[in-house]
């Protein structure tokens, strides 16, 4: 009677599951890195500038701070504009990638009923 039932291979069939959970678990360190190291440059950079306020000593020191924030800002948000284009086509190549494990799967599947 259970001669009669066919063999399933678990570990085969949870292939899929096992590529995805290694995917997002790369993403997910990889994303833990960048806020690292933007924290790490967002530290220096306040550590910097409040030297720099520190160094305030008359108008003309006040000007320049000021101009020095203003590009500092400048560049900030020219930073936040590359980085969310990146960020955007990091998460379309991570739907492309759960697309094609998702896909060879179910075609894998279709061929082993056949």
């Amino acid at each position: 009677m259970l001669k009669d039932i066919p063999s399933f291979d678990f570990q085969k069939a949870l292939a899929p599951f096992q590529k995805l959970v290694e995917l997002n678990v790369a993403k997910i360190e990889a994303a833990v890195e960048a806020q690292k190291a933007a924290t790490k440059d967002l530290v220096a950079l306040t550590e910097a500038r409040v030297k720099a306020a520190s160094g305030i000593k008359d108008a003309d020191s006040f000007s320049a701070f000021v101009k020095e924030q203003a590009d500092i800002a400048k560049t900030n948000a020219t930073k936040i504009v590359e980085d969310s284009k990146v960020a955007a086509e990091e998460a379309k190549a991570y739907g492309e990638e759960v697309q094609k494990i998702i896909t060879e799967s179910i075609e894998e599947a279709k061929a082993n009923l056949k």
